[in-house]
């Protein structure tokens, strides 16, 4: 008996702690900025935030600054670590450093310019290590060395040497508090140290933070993980449970609920002011170092972190959450439904489940962990299903029934998609499944599901399914097309008919099927479509036209008339006007690229519970909270650049005042540039920060632009060759519910050059004076040239007139010269043409001579015969012409023939009179009437001809000849 009751108290206590230990089932989501981002030191000691919302940072290489988009860093003088900050309502940035501590001023133009305080502490306590508090209450700033507290109080510094050692000073409540070695906890009153709790709980352990707890508490926690609440100087241990003697150097409250303590074994616990951790934020749930340094909570309730070589933001107070089902090996999120107060999440390695608080408004914030639900492992598990009061899963290895933590296999060896109830009478009787291989028919009877096994049909994969207020079922390939499924009466079997193109889609691929608002949508590349049953096409949706274009991969409504979507990388919401009976599109960029790329799922429980399927398990969004919880950005000028011969910075993004935000004040304070800088860069910011960072810009130049700029995530803009003139860049932000924030202003002047200044001014007009006298003398000096000249021009125009006379008579003659010389080569032509026309016709009456000559004849005509031949010899005297014609020839054409008898030496002189004929152009014809021949004797003399000459066949005869 009493073993079992040391059992029972053990297991008690061991449960108790894990229900108070027990983690939220959200997790906020974790951005890391490494130290290749900020480019500073690899330690982070201390962070605050001024008014305007920028972030600063000790840190071991200075002050690091961050506005949300850019990074800075100011050092001191000695190059050492920043240890301590404190910001006062004028933003004057106190810091504590190694060996100095001072303060850092605005200047619109430097940025933030140092003044060391040390030359103002007396000699005697100026050396000194590091200053690890910096506080600020009432009007005294105050500084905590290990061995004195410096007060600043106007331009004076008093001194406050400690006891033995001063181990921590820290304000609650407008009260300045210390901790020394010896005296314990002291309280800073009427200029004094006075003793508020001499013995502390705790000895020999520093304190890390104080902080109000309540209306009349304070929370003190301990460099060794302990916390107290302190009330009427009397202390209470918080967490026992959690005293693990971990160094936890900083906490920072987050609300009136919780506040978050930096621990360096564990990264940050965040507890209640019972001092219960209920949530651990480590290496596993985002952060990338968990060896914390300090902790700190900004306006939008981000937590920022210091660790080694990161400075990491968590969005805690943010209305996305993820849910990380295996926190050692990440799964993909397929599907959610919450049934009987569990959250059952489906994934790519089977079906996690989760206790959930059902008084709870936010089920992200429910103290519970994940299970495996076994049997569901080793395979995909596609979708969850509620149907007839049960929940059904389709999984890779087929359909399976959840009861409770069990599983039940229903169809087994084909992976399943999707359930289609085929009527809305409860309870569903027949349902269709979509499998990989096609469809099949589950039966519900008395509370028991069956099988009836595949249905003959085409063998698909069919994946997404809906039926139509018509009773037509249709499904979607995203590869080829839409389906219409006709079910037989017995259904057995269906018939699939392809529709694509051809039928009024917009493509053949990226088409889904979902049914919204009791209709069948069909989500394409280009929008919504419906289908038409008139004309029997699909048709763009009017409906819901404010999706048109959307690449849309995924629909779902929820219970107030919005319309869940995804597309390729974006999750949105079209949220529904029930008075215009229109949608208002809002996309949450915070999560882009987050979602199940291609097994897109949304579950809408309620609006403050909404699970996305994510690539790590899930997504949860508390829409109600996300739109209470949004607020109206900031722009701010980061820094401006103007550009001449070198770059030169004049602004570096840090006014003194919220006001001075929209820009120079009065026309003395705009700031005036040279005309060499006519190139400007500016860079502008949101100091939005975590997952609230997803913002966009636009801006104009006023003086330059006449437009706003389309809104876009770049933020910086550059503007070249200005003239001179005044100019005034305007910026704003908008954040995704279409929030603007106001304009932010910088005003500046750009001069004339020199030559366009007022002394250039007066010294072109006196130049302008004593030019037009000038002219004015100059130009009757000109007048007299001009007449003097022009009389001289006169007489040369009279000499030239002359001698254009005389040259007209000489070009008269000449021309009437060589039209003398053209008739005579003209006659001197025919006269050759004539004259080898006379030769020809005495070669001719050779030959006649010689036939005679054969003639037989008797004595009676021998003397006729004689006196003819005797005619004839002297006819053929006349050949021996042949030479005389043939210089005339060559005189009348460039010595051709001698030409060509030296070129070719072996032509007879028939050859020669063919050439003369062709150089004449004569045609076959004529030749051969010349010569008394055939043409076709013509023919095969020039054959022979060329032969003779050597022409090549590709050139002609007359060609060739005509080149010699």
């Amino acid at each position: 008996m009493k073993c079992f009751v040391i059992l029972f108290f053990t297991l008690f206590s061991v449960f108790s702690n894990r229900l108070v230990g027990q983690d939220l089932l959200g997790l906020p989501l974790v951005y890391n900025y490494s130290k290749s981002i900020y480019q500073g030191g690899s330690r982070t000691w201390d962070i605050k935030q001024d008014s305007h919302g920028i972030m600063y940072f000790g840190n071991s290489e200075g002050l690091l600054t961050f506005d949300g988009r850019y990074w800075k860093t100011f050092s001191l003088p000695n190059h050492t670590n920043i240890r301590s900050i404190w910001i006062d309502v004028n933003d004057r940035i106190y810091v504590g450093g190694q060996g100095d501590f001072g303060y850092f001023e605005r200047s619109s133009q430097s940025g933030l310019t140092y003044k060391s305080l040390k030359e103002l502490i007396p000699p005697k306590y100026r050396n000194f290590a590091d200053i690890w508090n910096t506080v600020g209450v009432g009007q005294s700033v105050f500084f905590r060395g290990t061995d004195v507290i410096f007060e600043l109080k106007g331009q004076k510094i008093q001194v406050h040497p400690a006891a033995v050692e001063w181990y921590f000073m820290g304000q609650s409540g407008g009260i300045l508090y210390a901790q020394d070695r010896k005296n314990g906890l002291l309280e800073f009153r009427d200029n004094k140290w006075t003793p508020y709790i001499t013995d502390l709980p705790f000895k020999d352990v520093k304190i890390a933070t104080i902080m109000p707890l309540g209306k009349d508490r304070i929370l003190l926690s301990t460099l060794n993980n302990e916390n107290y609440a302190l009330k009427d100087r009397k202390m209470t241990r918080l967490n026992k449970q959690d005293n693990d003697g971990s160094y936890t150097p900083s906490l920072a409250q987050i609300d009136e609920l919780t506040f978050v303590v930096g621990n360096a074994k564990e990264g940050c616990h965040i507890r209640d002011m019972a001092g219960n951790t209920i949530q651990r934020i480590g290496v596993r749930e985002g952060l990338q170092n968990k060896n914390v340094t300090t902790v700190f909570v900004d306006k939008q309730k981000n937590i920022w972190i210091g660790t080694d070589n990161v400075i990491s933001v968590i969005s805690y107070g943010s209305a996305i959450r993820y849910l990380r089902p295996n926190m050692d090996n990440d799964v993909t999120g397929y599907s959610a439904v919450i049934f009987n107060n569990t959250l059952y999440l489906s994934s790519s390695n089977g079906v996690y489940y989760a206790n959930i608080k059902s008084d709870l408004i936010d089920q992200s914030r429910s103290p519970a962990v994940f299970s495996l639900l076994q049997g569901s492992d080793a395979g995909e598990a596609w979708r969850l299903e509620q149907l007839n009061g049960h929940v059904l899963l389709g999984h890779n290895k087929g359909l399976f029934q959840i009861t409770d933590h069990s599983i039940k296999p229903l169809t087994q060896g084909i992976g399943t998609w999707k359930l289609l109830p085929l009527n809305m009478v409860y309870p569903i009787e027949e349902s269709l499944v979509g499998t990989y291989q096609g469809l099949e028919l589950l039966h519900f009877h008395n509370g028991v599901f069956s099988s009836k096994g595949l249905l003959n049909g085409p063998s698909d994969s069919f994946r997404f399914l809906e039926q139509d207020e018509n009773g037509t079922i249709w499904a979607s390939h995203p590869y080829r097309g839409i389906y219409r499924i006709t079910l037989s009466k017995d259904k057995k079997s269906y018939q699939a008919e392809l529709y694509t193109q051809k039928n009024g889609l917009p493509a053949d691929y990226q088409n889904y099927v979902f049914r919204i608002k009791n209709q069948v949508v069909f989500a394409t590349e280009k929008g919504l479509y419906n289908y038409d049953y008139n004309s029997k096409r699909f048709v763009p949706s009017n409906q819901f036209a404010a999706f048109k274009d959307l690449t849309i991969r995924y629909l779902k409504d929820d219970q107030d008339g919005n319309i869940w979507f995804c597309t390729k990388k974006t999750v949105g919401l079209g949220q529904f006007n029930a008075k215009k009976g229109t949608y208002h599109l809002v996309n949450f960029p915070e999560i882009e690229g987050m979602s199940t790329s291609g097994f897109e799922h949304i579950y809408s429980f309620d609006q403050n519970n909404i699970y996305v399927g994510a690539e790590k398990g899930a997504l949860h969004i508390n829409y109600d909270k996300y739109l209470k919880q949004s607020f109206k950005p900031v722009a701010m000028l980061s820094q401006v650049i103007a550009t001449g011969k070198g770059d030169s910075l004049i602004f570096a993004g840090f006014f003194s005042n919220m006001s001075k935000l929209k820009g120079a004040s009065g026309k003395d304070s705009i700031l005036q540039l040279p005309a060499v800088f006519n190139s400007f860069r500016f860079s502008f910011s949101s100091p939005s920060y975590g997952i609230y960072q997803h913002l966009e810009f636009s801006y104009k130049l006023s003086g330059y632009d006449e437009n706003w700029s389309s809104w876009t995530q770049q933020s910086e803009k550059s503007y070249t060759n200005l003239q001179d003139g005044q100019y005034t860049f305007l910026v704003k932000v908008r954040n995704n519910l279409n929030q603007e924030s106001s304009v932010a202003e910088y005003s500046f002047v750009v001069l004339p050059p020199w030559y366009k200044t007022l002394w250039a001014k007066i010294g072109y007009f006196l130049l302008a004076t004593l030019g037009v006298l000038g002219l004015i003398r100059l130009r009757k000096i000109e007048q007299h040239k001009q007449q003097l000249k022009h009389e001289k021009q006169l007489e040369q125009l009279r000499y030239i007139h002359q001698l254009e006379i005389e040259k007209n008579e000489k070009e008269i003659v000449k021309l009437n010269n060589e039209k003398l010389a053209n008739e005579v080569i003209t006659k001197t032509k025919e006269l050759a043409s004539t004259s080898m026309q006379l030769l020809e016709n005495s070669g001719a009456l050779i030959k006649v001579r010689d036939e005679l000559a054969k003639l037989d004849t008797g004595d009676d005509e021998d003397s006729n015969l004689k006196r003819i031949n005797n005619l004839l010899k002297d006819i053929e005297k006349n050949s021996a012409n042949w030479n005389q014609f043939a210089s005339h020839f060559d005189e009348l054409n460039d010595g051709f023939l001698n030409k060509l008898k030296e070129k070719h030496p072996g032509l007879s002189r028939n050859d020669l009179k063919v050439c003369a004929y062709l150089k004449l152009h004569f045609t076959s014809k004529q030749i051969a009437q010349l010569q008394n021949i055939t043409v076709r004797g013509v023919e095969i003399h020039r054959y022979r001809l060329r032969k003779k000459l050597q022409v090549e066949t590709e050139l002609s005869l007359n060609d060739y000849l005509n080149t010699i």
